[in-house]
């Protein structure tokens, strides 16, 4: 599944929870299923510069795929940032170059988040693109 079917998927699951609170905690849900970290991981070397909680990123490249993986303090940060890898991971360079997400708008979390929170997801997915961009 190409990065867009991916995020449509996303969207189309969450879309039926009837408000943005309960989306939120969906995402939430789901990621404390999701493994983080090793703390030998959690160098600073993998830290994502310029966001207020910690966050941390793991990237790598094989044969035009990028692996994804993430963690961070906040739970709220940790829960964004995870499915942004998470829509990312195993996918074509290219397309990770291409694509910008709009399951945040699309489930109107966006405009209910705080800055920072915003921030760290944006600095990820910026982090994860130029990274693949290196790569593409």
């Amino acid at each position: 599944m190409n990065v867009a079917a991916r995020e449509a998927a996303l969207i189309a699951e969450l879309a039926v929870l009837p408000s943005w609170q309960e989306r939120l905690e969906e995402l939430l849900r789901r990621d404390r299923r999701r493994p983080g970290l090793d703390p030998a991981e959690r160098a600073e070397a993998a830290r994502v510069p310029g966001c207020l909680s910690r966050v941390w990123l793991v990237l790598a490249a094989d044969g035009g795929r990028c692996r994804c993986r993430s963690d961070a303090e906040a739970p709220a940060v940790r829960a964004l940032v995870g499915t942004l890898a998470a829509l990312y991971d195993d996918a074509p360079v290219a397309e990770i170059v291409a694509h910008e997400p709009t399951f945040l708008a699309s489930l109107e979390l966006e405009r209910h988040l705080t800055g920072t929170r915003r921030e760290a997801l944006t600095k990820t997915r910026a982090a994860i693109r130029a990274f693949a961009a290196t790569r593409a």
